[in-house]
């Protein structure tokens, strides 16, 4: 489900949820910095909790962890924070994991482990 939050007639934020069997997923979200006072992504957030409930969601994965303290330069860093705002716990899964179908990927991985060296991650 697509969650879009306006702010005067524009769109200023939104966040994309997938519910799955009693399971919501923040899967991705992405808000307009000039809106960033407005705290709007807090609302969307709110609303998807609430629709997840209302479906009899038992669980609202938030879908992505770092430690901003540990690793305060990390992408994630500002995200976990955001999430870690609505309370909760922190709870470990499998790893997510690469199924190499093209030996293409092998570039992808040596920039990737480029740039987590130079971000000191």
């Amino acid at each position: 489900m697509l969650f879009l939050g306006k702010y005067k007639g524009e769109v200023a934020a939104g966040a994309i949820i997938i519910f799955w069997s009693d399971i919501a997923f923040y899967h991705q979200a992405a808000s307009l910095k000039k809106f960033t006072k407005h705290s709007i992504p807090y609302l969307l957030q709110w609303q998807a909790i609430k629709e997840a409930k209302r479906r009899g969601c038992k669980t609202y994965d938030f879908w992505g962890f770092t430690n901003p303290e540990k690793f305060p330069r990390h992408p994630w860093a500002g995200p976990t924070l955001f999430k870690m705002g609505f309370g909760g716990y922190k709870k470990e899964f499998v790893k997510t994991q690469d199924l190499i179908i093209s030996q293409k990927y092998w570039i992808n991985y040596i920039i990737e482990k480029a740039r987590k060296f130079w971000r000191g991650l």
